[in-house]
């Protein structure tokens, strides 16, 4: 497990125990998103198996 997704689960954790839901909706793990501090900067790529910009991604030029 990265550290990134570490945060994330542990961050989602605490989200639940604070707020008493064993089972967030969608949108309320959208705010943990939020929370810290991710943002889109990129277009949407094209498969969810390979986000934009991903290096292991062949050159198109």
């Amino acid at each position: 497990m990265t550290d990134e997704l570490l945060e994330f689960v542990l961050a989602v954790d605490e989200y639940k125990r604070i707020n008493k839901r064993p089972f967030p909706t969608w949108s309320e793990v959208f705010e943990v998103i939020r929370y810290l501090g991710y943002r889109k900067v990129a277009d949407r790529g094209e498969h969810i198996d390979r986000p934009a910009g991903d290096p292991s991604e062949p050159s198109k030029s």
